[in-house]
């Protein structure tokens, strides 16, 4: 009887409206890197030093709204991002810099590697909401990167590496509007520690959408995004990144 009890408590603590959606989907995006790395040594150039080239890489996402309430305290909705940001570059250098503990002359050939997959958490409300027209949501998250560099002089055949794992924590916000067939959003995820260490993560989109039934719908969006990473002596690394390009997208959203 007592078990009884507990589970219907549980179940009157936890209470949910009929609408849940489930919105999976990915695509790709452009990256052009810019800005400078520093390991143990000299801040290096991405694009003039290291010759990280641009690329198009992949990224995922599943967002989770609802109205469950833990009592009369509503839960936030919840969405993870998976980015995919890496590259690689060969060139000559035109000067002399030092890499952890490998110092590569001017004129030597270098090969390089950069490394910067994120993952997003993000728990956020949308307490406004203007006639399924307008809307505004905001919340809080945390970024996790994956950070991994690795230069080697083709000359002298030596070469370092630095991994590490780097958490953000960030504030969220995003505006929106829908009409018809027809979407548009600008999203923002940034926090700043102090002028060195800071970070701001932002992207609009404009897209179409078509509600097969009442269950499923599909979208289809692009736009453009914006990162800069700054951080100061964070596992023996300081950097200054920018990576910026457009981006295109497909989502499928399941409603129960």
């Amino acid at each position: 009887m007592s078990r009884i009890v507990k589970a219907l408590t549980l179940l009157g603590l936890v209470g949910c409206s009929y609408t849940f959606e489930v919105e999976f989907g990915g695509g790709f995006q452009q990256e052009q890197f810019r800005g400078w790395i520093q390991y143990k040594g000299d801040k290096v150039d991405v694009k003039d030093d290291l010759h990280i080239r641009s690329k198009v890489k992949g990224f995922g996402f599943v967002n989770i709204r609802h109205k469950a309430k833990l009592g009369f305290i509503p839960l936030p909705d919840l969405k993870i991002e998976y980015l995919a940001m890496k590259s690689d570059g060969y060139g000559r250098i035109n000067k002399t810099f030092t890499f952890g503990v490998v110092t590569i002359t001017a004129s030597d050939r270098v090969y390089s590697k950069f490394k910067f997959n994120q993952w997003d958490i993000t728990a956020y409300y949308t307490p406004l909401k203007v006639k399924n027209i307008l809307f505004a949501s905001w919340g809080l998250g945390v970024k996790v990167i994956d950070f991994y560099a690795y230069v080697r002089s083709e000359t002298t055949g030596q070469s370092d590496s630095k991994s590490a794992t780097i958490p953000l924590p960030y504030l969220y916000g995003k505006v929106g509007a829908e009409l018809k067939f027809v979407h548009a959003y600008a999203e923002g995820k940034a926090i700043a520690a102090d002028s060195k260490d800071y970070f701001y993560d932002v992207k609009g989109a404009v897209g179409l959408h078509y509600d097969i039934n009442k269950t499923l719908r599909i979208s289809l969006e692009g736009g453009y995004r914006l990162q800069r990473y700054r951080v100061d002596d964070v596992s023996d690394i300081s950097a200054d990144v920018r990576a910026k390009g457009g981006f295109g997208d497909l989502a499928l959203t399941l409603r129960f």
